[in-house]
């Protein structure tokens, strides 16, 4: 589907998603420009094989054409569009085989970070998100004693942000950014009956930093990253439920 096919409610969601971005002063226009586009496909509000008309784009965001080009080519360049034969550039499929090699990829990466965050995380920080994430609990949990759905705090970014923050490690993290990018491009539903096994994963993880506790860290981080695999492939059928 053409941008320019999108109807008045999508081209709503779109304005709204460039608005974010454009909001902060100390970005460029083409890094605010980037960060709008980059989010209406990871969030799949543009989806895989949706063309991207750079004129249209541009009018909707209200920007020239020279930052909005610039967005495209190095969106491009990272390999979240890619350039048809015919010319027309649209956006990447994430198949399966790929996603499940940048699962791979992640575990490795992202619980070296959780092991070198266990020495840097501000312990501030982390007890908050402790707390928040034992009242996610006890809500699910409730909620499941009611049996009514849960509802899902979306805490996950931002407990994998903290440790990405805190590696020490500037080019771990740029690596470990690029695949979160080109997984979220997935476009994947979380598992209602995950939530109750993810907030313990997430709690193992941030007790484990608060321990500064390397090798738990380590070990958590791994922990978790096997189970949603698991509950991928479960999802996708090719593991039995």
């Amino acid at each position: 589907m053409a941008l320019e096919a999108l109807p008045d409610s999508s081209a709503a969601v779109v304005a709204k998603a460039a608005a974010g971005p454009m909001r902060r002063p100390t970005e460029s226009v083409s890094e605010q420009t980037y960060q709008a586009l980059l989010e209406l496909v990871t969030t799949r509000q543009i989806e895989p094989g949706d063309v991207i008309e750079e004129r249209r784009l541009a009018e909707r965001f209200e920007v020239s054409r020279t930052p909005m080009r610039a967005a495209i080519s190095r969106l491009l360049g990272e390999g979240v569009l890619q350039q048809l034969s015919n010319g027309a550039i649209v956006v990447r499929e994430v198949g399966l085989t790929e996603y499940l090699e940048l699962l791979a990829i992640r575990l490795l990466l992202e619980s070296e970070a959780a092991s070198l965050a266990a020495a840097r995380a501000p312990l501030p920080v982390l007890a908050k998100i402790e707390q928040r994430l034992e009242a996610a609990l006890a809500e699910v949990l409730a909620a499941e004693a009611e049996g009514e759905p849960a509802a899902d705090r979306q805490l996950d970014d931002e407990i994998h942000e903290v440790v990405v923050a805190y590696c020490g490690n500037q080019s771990l993290a740029k690596f470990i950014a690029e695949i979160h990018k080109r997984i979220r491009m997935r476009g994947l539903e979380r598992a209602p009956e995950r939530l109750v096994p993810a907030c313990h994963e997430h709690l193992a993880l941030v007790r484990a930093l608060l321990a500064r506790d390397a090798a738990a860290a380590r070990q958590a981080m791994v922990d978790h990253l096997e189970n949603v695999r698991s509950s991928y492939l479960r999802l996708a059928g090719i593991l039995p439920r």
